[in-house]
C-alpha cells in the first residue's frame, strides 16, 4: 500500500474519491436495508445501549457490528450511517488491494495498473453490493491484502511480509468463516512450493498438516455449532427426525441422492449438479464478459510469472471453488456473493490481457480487430448497466412511515418480511423475537399463534400464489387491511389489525 501511494498517489487519491462517489450513488438508487442487514444493525444498537449478551447470544460474528456501533459513537451518528461509512472504507481498501496486487504483479506497468483501477472500480459485482450492509466486504478487503503479502513473500521472503499476511489473513477470519480456511491452508502450500531445501522438511509437513487438520476439526465443530444450532431446532420443531446437525446436514446432503439409490452414479450427478451452479453462479459474478478476459489471460501467461505466485493463486481459486462446493452441498444452495472472492482472485488477471488487447489493436486483422472492438463494448455495456441499482422496495420505506405514525411502540408486530419489522422501528429486540418468512407465517396461522399479535405485516410479490392465499386469509380472521401500502411492479403491503 505504502509502494503504492508514493508510486501513485494521485491514482489512489482518485480510487478514493471514485469509490466515494460510487457508493454514494448506489445508497441513494437503493436505500432499503438488506435483511442481513438487519442483524448487524441491530446488534450495533444493542451494543451501544450495553445488551452485550443479547446481541451476542443471538448472532456470534460480533465483530462488524461492533465497528458500526463503534463508529456510531465515535461520529454521533446512527448506526445506519455508521455501516454506510464503514462499508465504504471496507469496499475502498478492497480496491486498493485489488490495484496493489496488480502493481506487484506487473513489476509496476503505469498502463496496467490504470486499467486495473478502472477494472476493479467498474467491475458490476463491485457496484451491485456497494448499498449492501454486508461483512463481505470486510473479508474481500483484508482477503485481498492477505493475497498481496503472501505473493510478496513469495518474491522477497521477507518476515514482514510474512508478518504481515498473517495478521491479514486473521483480521479476514473476523468477518468471514472463510478467512481461517486459507490462514490454514496457505502457510502449508507456500511452505510445500518453496521451501524444498530446508532441512527436515517431511517432518515439519508431517507436523504442518496434523496441525491443519486438528485446527480444522475444531474450527469446523464451532462454526457448525454456530450457524446450524438454530436450524436445528426449528427442523426437530417442524416435526423432522434429526438428532444432531450431522445428522441435518446429512439429511440436505441426502436428498440431493433421492431417486438415485445411493448408487455411485447419484453421488457422481449430485457433485456434477453442485459443481454446476457453483461454476455458473462464478460466470455470472464476472458479467461473462470478464470471464472470458480472464481466460484469454491465462492461456496466454499474462500476469502469473512468478512460478510460486502462480501455484499460490491456484490454491487460491480452488480453496474459494472447494469451498463454495462444499457449502452448495450442506445448504443445498449457493449464494451468489459468496462467489466474490473467488471472482476477484480471477479478476486479478483481467488487467494484463485487457492492457494487451487494447496495446495489440492496430496490430490485428480485420476481423480480429472487430472481435476485440467487440468484447471492450461488452464489458464496458456490462460495466455501466451495473450501475443501475435502483430498488424495487422502496414502498417498505413508506410502509414503515405509516406504521411509526399508526402502530403504537408498546404493540407487537409480526411480519412474512423482517424489512418491514425493521422499519417499524419497534426497537432492536424485535428483530431478534422470530423467524419473520412465509413458512413461520402460515404456522402461526395454523396453531392460532397469529392471534396474540396486535398488527400483521403482509408483503406481497407479484405472480405468488401463496402470497395471495395468505392475504385471503389474514382477511377472512381479521377483516380488510386497514392500510394498503403499493409498490412498483404491482408490489404491495397489506397492514392487518388482528382486533375485530
Amino acid at each position: 500500500m505504502l509502494k503504492l501511494f508514493r508510486d501513485w498517489p494521485k491514482l489512489v487519491l482518485a480510487i478514493i474519491l471514485a469509490n466515494i462517489a460510487l457508493s454514494a450513488w448506489s445508497i441513494s438508487l437503493d436505500s432499503v436495508i438488506n435483511n442481513d442487514g438487519i442483524t448487524y444493525l441491530s446488534m450495533a444498537e444493542m451494543f451501544l445501549a450495553g445488551d452485550w449478551q443479547t446481541a451476542y447470544s443471538y448472532y456470534s460474528w460480533p465483530f462488524y457490528p461492533l465497528l458500526i456501533a463503534g463508529l456510531s459513537k465515535v461520529f454521533f451518528i446512527n448506526v445506519t450511517y455508521a455501516a454506510y461509512l464503514l462499508n465504504t472504507l471496507l469496499v475502498t481498501s478492497a480496491c486498493l488491494a485489488f490495484v496493489a496486487i496488480v502493481n506487484e504483479l506487473s513489476r509496476y506497468d503505469r498502463k496496467t495498473v490504470l486499467i486495473a483501477a478502472i477494472v476493479i472500480l467498474a467491475f458490476p459485482s463491485i457496484t451491485k453490493y456497494r448499498a449492501f450492509i454486508i461483512r463481505d466486504f470486510g473479508y474481500l478487503s483484508f482477503y485481498l491484502w492477505s493475497l498481496y503479502f503472501i505473493f510478496q513473500f513469495c518474491q522477497s521472503s521477507s518476515k514482514k511480509h510474512l508478518l504481515a499476511w498473517l495478521t491479514t489473513s486473521i483480521l479476514s477470519c473476523l468477518f468471514r468463516f472463510e478467512g481461517m480456511i486459507f490462514l490454514l491452508v496457505a502457510p502449508y502450500c507456500l511452505f510445500a512450493f518453496s521451501n524444498r531445501h530446508i532441512a527436515y522438511r517431511k517432518s515439519i509437513l508431517v507436523l504442518l498438516t496434523t496441525s491443519i487438520t486438528v485446527a480444522f476439526v475444531a474450527l469446523i465443530s464451532w462454526y457448525l455449532q454456530d450457524k446450524y444450532s438454530a436450524s436445528l431446532q426449528l427442523a426437530q420443531a417442524n416435526g423432522e427426525k434429526v438428532n444432531s446437525i450431522v445428522e441435518l446436514l446429512w439429511n440436505n446432503v441426502s436428498s440431493q441422492f433421492e431417486g438415485g439409490n445411493g448408487h455411485t452414479w447419484a453421488y457422481i450427478s449430485a457433485l456434477a449438479k453442485n459443481i454446476g451452479e457453483v461454476t455458473y453462479e462464478l460466470i455470472r459474478r464476472m458479467a461473462i464478459f470478464y470471464f472470458f478476459i480472464v481466460v484469454i489471460a491465462y492461456w496466454k501467461n499474462l500476469g502469473l510469472t512468478n512460478k510460486t505466485v502462480k501455484q499460490l493463486w491456484w490454491v487460491y481459486v480452488i480453496t474459494n471453488f472447494a469451498v463454495l462446493v462444499g457449502f452448495s452441498f450442506a445448504n443445498n444452495l449457493v449464494v451468489s456473493r459468496y462467489t466474490m472472492a473467488t471472482s476477484l482472485t480471477l479478476l486479478l488477471l483481467a488487467p494484463f490481457a485487457l492492457r494487451q488487447l487494447i496495446v495489440s489493436l492496430k496490430q490485428q486483422s480485420l476481423i480480429t480487430k472487430f472481435f476485440s472492438y467487440a468484447l471492450l463494448v461488452l464489458i464496458s455495456i456490462a460495466s455501466i448497466e451495473g450501475l443501475d441499482v435502483r430498488t424495487n422496495k422502496s414502498h417498505f420505506l413508506d410502509a414503515g412511515d405509516w406504521m411509526n405514525q399508526n402502530i403504537p411502540k408498546s404493540a407487537s408486530l409480526y411480519s412474512n418480511d423482517r424489512l418491514l419489522v425493521h422499519y417499524a422501528n419497534l426497537g432492536a429486540k424485535s428483530n431478534f423475537v422470530d423467524q419473520f418468512n412465509n413458512s413461520q407465517l402460515w404456522s402461526h396461522i395454523d396453531s392460532g399463534a397469529i392471534k396474540g399479535y396486535d398488527f400483521i405485516a403482509l408483503s406481497m410479490t407479484p405472480k405468488s400464489k401463496f402470497e395471495d392465499i395468505m392475504r385471503q386469509t389474514l382477511s377472512y380472521h381479521f377483516g380488510r387491511p386497514i392500510q394498503i401500502i403499493e409498490g412498483q411492479e404491482k408490489r404491495a403491503v397489506f397492514i392487518f389489525s388482528t382486533e375485530r
